[in-house]
């Protein structure tokens, strides 16, 4: 089956590395790429009525800038990859990037949001907004210089207090099952402090995986949980994944923020896969 990609950029040089990382990493996969930029007016220091007088090319050259970028992207990678498994595709709106990625992720049926990460221990705000606002299908954030090595290692941290939701990790090591990827558990407590329902929950996802992969379920504890920055910077060749809760009321007003969020920061060299319960 195909797989849709939507990569949203800023034709930065940080973001065509990411598209050089996935592609690489969806090499043996069919995949349609969908580029998408978003634009804004520049109306600093505009009245309402200048905006009303604004000519023709004031509104055309921000789409125009947009497409003709966009075209050389596709261009670009149409010729580079020389792979007839992929197909690459652009969006050009006149909207809130966050929006833009909202909306088409529900469009078009996405599989897998790729966004590019600063490689800091600070998340970007735009990186915030869309963790908290696309929930339909996993996101996956590459930080600068990734590369996709012959072995892919996908690692799942989680303290097992709440039961995983396996569809998006699912749909995830499928669109990869032409590679050769290894899949780990990183628990993050000690093996003898699980509470009866921890163990539960990770009995229940090592058998979902078995069914996955014919290969054998790497398996770790980790405690205290503060290490998994240390381990993450042993461990740049990985994947590492991480669940996000379903929003509880104080998150969905805003009050508080996902603690993915806190996590994500401590994996700022890794690429990440964020899944949602």
């Amino acid at each position: 089956m195909m797989k849709k990609i939507l990569i949203p950029t800023d034709f930065s040089l940080n973001s065509y590395q990411t598209v050089d990382y996935i592609t690489s990493l969806f090499k043996k996969v069919n995949c349609e790429f969908y580029f998408l930029n978003t634009y804004r007016y520049e109306n600093s220091g505009l009245s309402a009525i200048e905006m009303l007088q604004a000519d023709d090319e004031w509104f055309d050259k921000p789409k125009e800038e947009s497409l003709k970028k966009l075209g050389k992207l596709v261009t670009r990678y149409t010729l580079k990859s020389n792979n007839d498994k992929h197909s690459f595709h652009a969006i050009s709106e006149h909207r809130d990037i966050v929006d833009g990625v909202k909306e088409n992720v529900d469009t078009i049926g996405v599989d897998v949001v790729v966004l590019t990460g600063n490689g800091t221990a600070q998340l970007s705000s735009t990186t915030e907004s869309i963790l908290e606002r696309v929930r339909s299908c996993p996101v996956l954030i590459v930080p600068p210089h990734a590369t996709a090595c012959k072995g892919i290692t996908l690692t799942i941290a989680s303290d097992f207090q709440h039961k995983i939701n396996t569809s998006e990790i699912e749909r995830f090591i499928k669109a990869l099952e032409n590679t050769n990827t290894q899949i780990g558990i990183l628990v993050l407590k000690e093996q003898n402090n699980l509470s009866d329902k921890a163990v539960s929950n990770l009995e229940i996802l090592l058998e979902c995986l078995k069914q996955l992969s014919s290969k054998s379920i790497a398996l770790e504890f980790l405690n205290p949980a503060y290490r998994l920055k240390d381990y993450a910077s042993n461990h740049n060749d990985e994947i590492m994944c991480v669940v996000d809760n379903k929003p509880d009321l104080f998150r969905r007003i805003g009050i508080v923020k996902s603690k993915v969020i806190s996590t994500l920061k401590k994996l700022n060299s890794n690429t990440v896969l964020t899944v949602h319960q």
